[in-house]
């Protein structure tokens, strides 16, 4: 191979290690840096060039801004020009000092109280919408870019419930959630869903699953991204809350993480395995469902139906999230019962054999 195709399939590999997503915000941030080496004449980058730059940067920006440029950086220097900045360690110290004392600001997230108010007392001729943003958004903690992108053939209606689907998720993975009614005031979720569904008008051209609500109506124009960002705030004004301002687009995925933690269950979704296992079983997903409406795990129904069993093992971190202390899962395979009593377990795996020899499955 010459030394100029090596020299492209270095370069080819080098830029697919940034990230897809946000390739444009790496990039953006490499070159901002790079200008301003050039109106200061400075040829070569050490740590002293780096301290500086950053220095400069900390009486502007927030702690964790100042952390999050140095990482966009950090790789961009790796791949462009070979640079490790994680051996500068008087540049870590540097914005180590300056994170102290720093308090990141959170958005505020709605109690299980406020969601109930809202669904039962706002009208439905002003809030349908952003009552079925809220469902959608707070049953799977979903980003606002999630919603957006959400389609009419992601939304299946299983007369019991509404699976849903998310697709081309921050990490890369398929996820699904299941809406059913499991919540303890008796509100009706999947009408309020259906209510909104059915309004949608035959001439809407695009795919996309949230419309603008008007007057009692669909428009055929689709909502979008920045607008989801602003319901959670939409939500705290009706309810009169203070600092409604504070209520921001990650106020649905805080939410929905605190109310699942609430209820006892296990939230831990941020682990790639997690997601690939256990996001993907329904009566998982029905179990979760309870737990952040309102039933909680101890009382939900689906805690004692069956857990179906899927494949040849399964993933003790789901039963984790359906059991408190002391539980007993039920499974059902082929219509045969299993019985499988968990008790005071943490971080267990467990393999479920299917004997296919045996009459009774």
């Amino acid at each position: 191979m010459e030394n100029f195709e090596l020299e492209d399939a270095v370069k080819e590999v080098m830029d697919g290690i940034l990230p897809k997503k946000s390739r444009k915000i790496y990039e953006a941030q490499y070159d901002t840096f790079v200008k301003w080496c050039c109106q200061r004449k400075l040829e070569n980058v050490n740590e002293d060039v780096l301290l500086v730059f950053f220095a400069e940067k900390s009486k502007t920006l927030s702690s964790s801004t100042l952390w999050a440029h140095y990482s966009m950086l950090k790789t961009m220097l790796n791949v462009k020009r070979n640079i490790d900045v994680s051996k500068f360690y008087k540049l870590s110290a540097f914005l180590k000092r300056k994170s102290e004392g720093y308090k990141p600001k959170k958005a505020k997230v709605l109690t299980s109280d406020q969601i109930d108010k809202f669904l039962l007392e706002a009208p439905d001729k002003d809030f349908l919408m952003i009552k079925v943003a809220l469902i959608f958004g707070v049953a799977d903690a979903c980003r606002g870019k999630e919603l957006h992108q959400l389609t009419i053939s992601d939304v299946t209606d299983m007369d019991h419930a509404l699976i849903v689907n998310v697709r081309n998720t921050k990490n890369n993975v398929d996820l699904n959630f299941i809406i059913n009614n499991s919540n303890k005031n008796g509100i009706d979720l999947i009408e309020e869903c259906r209510k909104y569904m059915a309004l949608r008008k035959p001439e809407t051209t695009h795919s996309r699953f949230f419309v603008r609500y008007e007057k009692s109506q669909c428009t055929v124009k689709a909502i979008g991204k920045n607008t989801f960002g602003k319901i959670p705030q939409k939500v705290a004004e009706y309810l009169n809350l203070p600092n409604s301002t504070l209520y921001t687009g990650h106020c649905f995925r805080r939410t929905s993480a605190s109310l699942l933690a609430d209820s006892g269950a296990s939230i831990d979704k941020s682990a790639s395995v997690a997601e690939g296992y256990i996001e993907n079983s329904i009566n998982t997903k029905k179990i979760v469902a309870d737990s952040i409406f309102g039933l909680g795990v101890g009382n939900s129904t689906e805690s004692a139906s069956a857990h179906q069993v899927s494949g040849s093992a399964v993933s003790a971190s789901s039963a984790s999230s359906t059991s408190s202390k002391n539980n007993i899962v039920q499974n059902t395979i082929d219509g045969a019962n299993r019985l499988l009593n968990i008790v005071n377990c943490s971080n267990v795996n467990i393999h479920v054999n299917i004997n296919t020899n045996n009459k009774d499955l």
